[in-house]
């Protein structure tokens, strides 16, 4: 008779939720953190939101390819497509930055069509790459809406959706696998 130990027994493979939920945690605390910046100093959100574009791309780009070394992740789109992608909004910001520094938009608009533009690219890279990222891309856009809209309630109605993203990501997470 065969001894069976749990040694001899085939190993579940680990599906890496950890890695998705702290990234997508790090990003939304990252865009929280904007949001703060944003209300208290409004010149503060062109600077903040233009260093945020790299960060994100790294985040995105790093996870990305987590999966995929992990093979977790067997998406279409390539690491060159998202680097493209990412070089993509990088030019955006870029000419946004000439439109501020010619006059022609405020530095406080900049920083809102900066932190839409990195909304969309985060959503966009959700669809193709990693539905953690299509969340975060929502919650960008709701911060953007806020931060134009309910600058007065800003904080009571953010940090209640913020909460929810966060679990949502959680759930996500864990759902996935």
């Amino acid at each position: 008779m065969v001894e069976v130990s749990e040694e001899n027994l085939p190993k579940k493979h680990h599906h890496h939720w950890k890695m998705r939920l702290v990234i997508g945690l790090i990003m939304l605390g990252l865009s929280f953190i904007g949001l703060i910046v944003s209300d208290i100093r409004q010149d503060g959100a062109w600077t903040y939101w233009r260093v945020m574009v790299p960060v994100f791309a790294l985040l995105c780009l790093f996870l990305s390819w987590y999966l995929r070394h992990k093979q977790l992740l067997k998406s279409p789109a390539t690491i060159w497509h998202e680097l493209i992608q990412w070089a993509g909004l990088a030019l955006a910001v870029y000419l946004i930055s000439v439109f501020v520094n010619i006059g022609l938009i405020g530095r406080f608009e900049a920083g809102l069509v900066v932190l839409i533009l990195l909304s969309l690219n985060t959503f966009i890279t959700g669809i193709y790459v990693e539905a953690t990222f299509f969340v975060i891309g929502i919650a960008l856009g709701l911060f953007a809406l806020a931060a134009a809209l309910l600058a007065e309630y800003l904080f009571s109605i953010m940090l209640p959706i913020t909460i929810a993203v966060a679990l949502i990501l959680v759930w996500i997470a864990r759902k996935k696998f």
